[in-house]
């Protein structure tokens, strides 16, 4: 039984050339006989990404959503991405609310065991949580004394059963638990993190195999010796390669290195050329996000007068066909398929450099306005791009090119202004309070519209209610500022079809679930 589905939301592929595909399968290694017809080689899956997913080692709880491709193999979380991309119980069985929604109540699945013999317990999640303090535990900031979704007591009610506490009402706060701040470690590496930095500590039936894993260059997942739920995943290894240029990464699908990946949208042609497949899935927003949200450096940049005019004065379509090609202009948070989609945003947020310099002038920055801003190398076409728009407007934004990590880094509290930063809305409760509100909150900003609108979502009941919800939030979002939506994009994976049958995705997710990647048939 395969614990994790997941139902193809928007997918376009493109079985291009099958025959050229075959013996291109033959050629390169993937096992399947040479006339395409034997069953196909599950002993490896080679996976190219775009990213180091374990930079820092393998504790989950150092990482974001974006390394839950990853890590969901090896660590239990007490929930899960569900198949229509919703957040569903899964170490976790069952959960409820109080009628104030101040405490949550989960039951756990005693069921998993970690590699010692410990079972998973209320005791356990208890003591995982219990380290949310912690600082260097990034999926738990928003959960430690003083964050939105503030944890203020856990409570073992036997073994299996354990009462949360919040300092305020936490309607939805499920996505908060799902990975990375729901995965759960084990006992060997809570008493001793430091241990996580080679060794993981997870429930989950895969581990990784470490005399097979070069650090950066390639991580091997293998089957843990005995895991029932080892069968839920086709293959009996992946390796993941972390592949950071787009170009190299498809290279690497044509010549055979790798057997499925993450494409950028410009290289998908070359890839079907090649006789290679490709699969679409739209959901994932790039956006310019404020990180002096409330003007604390910045008067200007607390102003939503200020993020419209900076907002309208972007001609997004020919940005976007400049710089992104293929990919979607938008002026919402939410992707277009969502229920809280407002189209007539399109028309209220429209080039209009004319209407930005009068809303410049209200706000009281008619002689214009200058700022810094410290970029690096990935985002330097985008801002290039926008630093034109700007500049015609009376913005005048000098962009530093950060000499190191380092620079880049300490810049979050000095740049008024971040991004393009990618998400996507399948946990929006989740981007609202670990991202809004979470990391990229690095000057205390309150905002109590977004705070209401998040908190009525949460609390929405039927799908008539949680759409209304939606569509307040994503509106609230737009016009505060703190999101400048720019585009739409379409993760594109690219899959040798002789070897992986089409990949499906989790709602809006830009990675599948790990289980869900069957080998073709």
């Amino acid at each position: 039984m395969v614990r994790h589905t997941a139902r193809t939301r928007g997918v376009i592929a493109v079985a291009a050339f099958a025959a050229t595909a075959l013996t291109l399968t033959a050629c390169s290694g993937g096992g399947g006989d040479a006339d395409g017809g034997g069953d196909v080689d599950t002993a490896s899956l080679v996976i190219g990404l775009d990213a180091d997913q374990a930079p820092q080692g393998y504790d989950p709880l150092l990482y974001s959503n974006g390394q839950r491709f990853f890590f969901e193999g090896i660590y239990d979380s007490l929930f899960e991405i569900g198949e229509d991309g919703s957040v569903v119980p899964s170490a976790a069985t069952d959960f409820s609310f109080n009628e104030d929604f101040t405490q949550m109540t989960l039951d756990v699945d005693t069921t998993l065991t970690f590699d010692d013999g410990t079972a998973l317990s209320a005791d356990l999640v208890k003591q995982n949580l219990d380290q949310r303090d912690n600082v260097d535990l990034n999926a738990y900031r928003e959960l430690a004394a003083g964050g939105e979704t503030e944890i203020t007591d856990v409570e073992v009610v036997d073994e299996d059963t354990l009462t949360l506490t919040f300092a305020v009402p936490q309607p939805g706060f499920q996505g908060n638990l799902a990975f990375p701040g729901g995965a759960i470690v084990g006992p060997t590496g809570l008493a001793d993190r430091a241990s996580l930095d080679t060794t993981p500590d997870g429930s989950g039936p895969l581990t990784v195999d470490t005399d097979a894993t070069i650090k950066g260059n390639s991580y091997v997942l293998v089957k843990k010796d005995g895991a029932e739920r080892a069968a839920d995943y086709p293959f009996d290894s992946y390796e993941f390669k972390p592949i950071l240029d787009p170009q190299a990464r498809t290279n690497a699908l044509i010549s055979g290195e790798v057997e499925i990946t993450l494409l950028a949208a410009d290289t998908t042609d070359q890839v079907e050329s090649s006789g290679k497949a490709v699969a679409l899935n739209g959901g994932t927003i790039w956006n310019l996000f404020a990180m002096d949200k409330a003007g604390a450096l910045n008067p200007a940049f607390g102003d939503p007068l200020v993020a419209k005019a900076l907002s309208i004065a972007i001609n997004r379509p020919e940005y976007v066909a400049a710089v992104h090609p293929g990919q979607e202009p938008t002026w919402n948070v939410l992707p277009a398929d969502s229920p809280g989609f407002i189209p007539e945003l399109e028309d209220e947020y429209a080039y209009d450099p004319e209407a930005a310099m009068d809303l410049l002038a209200e706000a009281g920055y008619a002689d214009g306005l200058e700022f810094e801003w410290t970029i690096q190398a990935r985002t330097q076409r985008d801002l290039e791009a926008l630093q034109t728009y700007w500049a015609a407007i009376g913005v005048d934004v000098t962009l530093n090119m950060a000499a190191s990590t380092e620079e880049l880094f300490a810049a979050v509290r000095t740049n008024y202004m971040g991004g393009p930063l990618n998400l996507t809305w399948s946990n929006p409760l989740g981007n609202v309070n670990g991202v809004l509100f979470g990391f990229a909150n690095f000057h205390g900003a309150e905002g109590p519209e977004i705070q209401a609108a998040a908190q009525a979502y949460g609390a929405a009941q039927g799908e008539a209610a949680q759409a209304e919800a939606l569509t307040d939030l994503n509106r609230v979002l737009v016009e505060s500022g703190w999101l400048i939506p720019l585009y739409e994009e379409f993760a594109a994976w690219g899959y040798e079809q002789g070897k992986v049958a089409e990949p499906t995705f989790a709602g809006a997710e830009a990675y599948p679930i790990l289980a869900t990647i069957q080998p073709a048939s």
